[in-house]
């Protein structure tokens, strides 16, 4: 059973990546609030799970409002936190990613076409600036998407969470939406290329305003998010 998920994964991850992201890229140019491109990126996540043979189920998505403002933090455990997060998600995701995902064939382009975010860890000074524009987006009515750890967990714990997106969110003023994602660390274990076969589960919880809090009390909103961030994974383990 493994070896069919695993084929027909990866053919959900090509005809997602040749097919829905190929059309993003050409509809992003004369669509730039998303009202075209975002119903093919939500089939792009669709498809990659269907592939995938696992069932996704998604709640609190409802809170969200297109033009809206804010900054969604979710716990990172795969690369398939983000097919997910787009496929449930019904307001356009813009997202913080490494430059090196820029340089995937198709993808990349459609990711530079829509307006996702590339930032470059081993430059501070770009990865500052990359942040700004994140803050620029989401003072003009978007929701970006940030995993406040970085990077994938390696244990399934929540890692240790770094500034930037916090950041982020006090200089735009928007609220933070805390996210909890279950599943897709056993999905694709980290160290193999493998699928197994798995159930994903997602829980948004309630918007956290930033405006009372100032740049120095950001150490105690960290503290908040992960928090909710935590109960967000609890509700989500329910739901499976």
């Amino acid at each position: 059973m493994r070896t069919l998920t695993t084929i027909t994964g990866y053919l959900g991850l090509f005809v997602a990546n040749l097919v829905f992201a190929g059309l993003v890229f050409f509809l992003a140019f004369v669509d730039r609030r998303g009202r075209l491109w975002w119903p093919l990126a939500r089939m792009w996540g669709k498809v990659i799970y269907w592939g995938a043979l696992t069932p996704l189920k998604a709640k609190g998505f409802e809170s969200l409002q297109w033009d809206q403002p804010g900054v969604l933090m979710a716990n990172h455990e795969s690369y398939l936190d983000a097919p997910a997060l787009l496929a449930c998600c019904p307001v356009p995701l813009r997202f913080v990613a490494r430059k090196e995902v820029f340089q995937a064939p198709i993808m990349g382009a459609a990711m530079w076409a829509t307006g996702q975010i590339k930032i470059d860890r081993s430059n501070q000074a770009q990865a500052i600036e990359s942040l700004k524009r994140a803050a620029q987006q989401v003072a003009a009515g978007r929701t970006v998407l940030v995993f406040p750890e970085g990077t994938r967990s390696v244990d399934g714990q929540l890692g240790a969470f770094k500034k930037g997106g916090f950041m982020l969110a006090l200089e735009a003023g928007a609220p933070i939406v805390p996210v909890g994602i279950v599943g897709t660390r056993s999905l694709v274990p980290r160290g193999t290329w493998k699928y197994s076969r798995s159930r994903v589960a997602i829980f948004v919880g309630e918007p956290i305003e930033t405006e009372r809090y100032a740049i120095d009390d950001r150490e105690a909103l960290m503290q908040i998010v992960r928090e909710r961030i935590e109960s967000a994974r609890e509700r989500a383990q329910e739901m499976l």
